[in-house]
């Protein structure tokens, strides 16, 4: 659903449904509004995302370019009214025609075009994803060209990307709440965002797959026995591949000290993530648990790997759903009455103490674990 990403998930792995959900679906799914005050989603996606992956989420919404989007497998953790972070190194703009001076654009653009049916249909039999095109627009959320080298994880450019798009939410929105939802890079995003800017109507984030550091994601990439030059090597390949990326930082680590802790978080990891291991967010949470964070919660799953959180396994996508209504329910935040009371068990556990986590989740350590 990207040039390079539309031929993958292949890279997903190595490196790392209308104006909003149907309007009365949501309704009738939030069916408990504790708050006086409309709560809009702000939805933050992961490494050369776009909106269409919030169909993870939200299963059905018509994106910022017109295309209706729908997600068969998608559960519905976020809401209506909504938008979405667009990053430095995604140009959503459809390819043009194939006759242009620059031979190489036009090769780009037939490539882009080609590839466009396959990954629609790749996503369509794996996920149930449906795209219905919007012929009137000249944007488009899967058919879009990607620039890596703007890219940066979580840094200044993401994180600036994120306040323009906040400051747009609120101006569109201006008489909501707002609920931020983010994976993977984007939930590192979120964390930096939070931690910098005094974002008064943010009243909660969930973090999916969320990264302390990403020297400490490599230690944990794919095995977790790699020698120190193998780490090197893959740090210096990414900062290689993306010009706007420094390995010095900063990163979620680095803010854990100051962030507002008055906005509850709820990470969320799972243990077969091999992109941003448990370790790595399981680090994260415990810092804010020992400074004193209050409002900080962890859900685990079991079986799902990176970017299929919520459609992969049944069993975790049934908990996932749950336990981020419990949390909304806990907050005062729109919620499913049902989902909610299933998921309160498991939220009533989202908050272990560091010796907890420790004892009941015996994984691989590193040196920075």
């Amino acid at each position: 659903m990207r040039v390079i990403i539309r031929v993958m998930p292949v890279i997903y792995i190595f490196l790392g449904i209308f104006s909003g959900c149907d309007r009365n679906t949501q309704i009738e799914f939030f069916d408990v509004k504790p708050t006086t005050k409309l709560i809009s989603y702000l939805y933050v996606p992961g490494l050369t995302g776009t909106e269409v992956m919030m169909g993870r989420y939200c299963p059905k919404f018509t994106a910022v370019t017109g295309e209706k989007i729908l997600w068969h497998s998608g559960g519905q953790v976020i809401g209506q009214p909504h938008s979405a972070v667009v990053f430095p190194e995604i140009d959503l703009h459809k390819p043009k025609h194939s006759f242009t001076i620059n031979p190489i654009t036009a090769f780009i653009n037939s490539i882009r075009r080609d590839l466009s049916p396959l990954a629609q249909r790749y996503f369509q039999d794996s996920y149930g994803c449906t795209v219905e095109d919007n012929p009137q627009s000249s944007r488009s959320v899967v058919n879009y060209s990607l620039n890596l080298g703007q890219a940066n994880i979580a840094q200044h450019g993401d994180v600036k990307a994120l306040k323009k798009a906040y400051c747009k939410h609120v101006k569109k929105y201006p008489d909501t709440d707002i609920m931020l939802y983010g994976d993977s890079r984007g939930a590192a995003t979120i964390f930096n965002f939070i931690a910098q800017y005094k974002a008064t109507q943010v009243k909660a984030a969930v973090l999916e797959a969320c990264f302390d550091t990403v020297e400490h994601s490599f230690k944990h990439f794919l095995y977790s026995d790699k020698d120190r030059q193998a780490e090197k090597r893959l740090h210096n390949i990414l900062a290689f591949a993306m010009g706007s990326y420094s390995k010095k930082g900063p990163f979620p680590c680095d803010y854990a000290e100051i962030i507002d802790d008055e906005i509850p978080l709820l990470f969320i990891t799972s243990l077969k993530d091999i992109i941003v291991a448990p370790q790595c967010t399981f680090r994260l949470y415990k810092r804010l648990k020992e400074r004193g964070h209050k409002k900080v919660h962890i859900a685990i799953l079991k079986n799902v790997a990176h970017s299929a959180y919520m459609i992969s396994d049944p069993d975790d996508k049934k908990n996932y759903e749950a336990v981020v209504h419990a949390f909304y329910k806990q907050y005062n935040l729109p919620h499913n009455s049902i989902k909610a009371a299933q998921g309160k068990k498991m939220f009533e556990r989202s908050q272990p103490t560091v010796q907890e986590i420790t004892k009941l989740y015996t994984l691989p350590a590193c040196s920075i674990c």
